[in-house]
């Protein structure tokens, strides 16, 4: 970028990054979701403890208190049993001729690529409530896409 369109100021602080928001109220992980925050924690304080660089020190307690957050708002759920599809349920699904296998799991702990579906997102919302054999559609498709839930069972 050309220097001409940089405005300096001398002496100015820069501001610090913004706050993540945690969300409000607590929200469901499974153990496994559980287990991941509070290792993020000790990561993060690990770092912090060791980091030497002021701006480093501050985005590391920005990270902390974010995860502290989530992690004191955090509430376990276990799914009930696995007749139905729930929070924290494993479920083979079959869909366009190909089976697939995903988790409904929290915020936190969500990783499409890896199979981990957040319990709000559109796939997961769609299928929760199903049972085996059952045919669920996703309507967010243009034409809605249509599944039929092979088997289900608790993580």
């Amino acid at each position: 970028m050309s220097r001409a369109f940089v405005k300096e100021q001398d002496n100015v602080a820069l501001e610090a990054p913004p706050e993540f928001e945690p969300g409000d109220g607590p929200h469901p992980v499974t153990r496994r979701g559980a287990g991941q925050i509070a290792a993020k924690v000790a990561s993060i304080e690990q770092d912090l403890a060791a980091a030497t660089d002021e701006a480093a020190r501050n985005r590391l307690a920005r990270d902390l208190r974010y995860w502290l957050a989530r992690r004191n708002s955090a509430q376990i759920v276990d799914a009930k049993n696995g007749d139905s599809v729930e929070f924290g349920t494993r479920v083979t699904l079959e869909r366009d001729g190909r089976r697939q296998t995903i988790d409904i799991v929290g915020q936190d702990e969500a990783s499409p690529g890896e199979g981990r579906i957040n319990w709000q997102a559109p796939l997961a919302a769609a299928l929760l409530g199903a049972r085996a054999g059952e045919t669920v559609f996703l309507e967010n498709r243009q034409p809605p896409s249509r599944m039929t839930v092979v088997s289900i069972e608790v993580l």
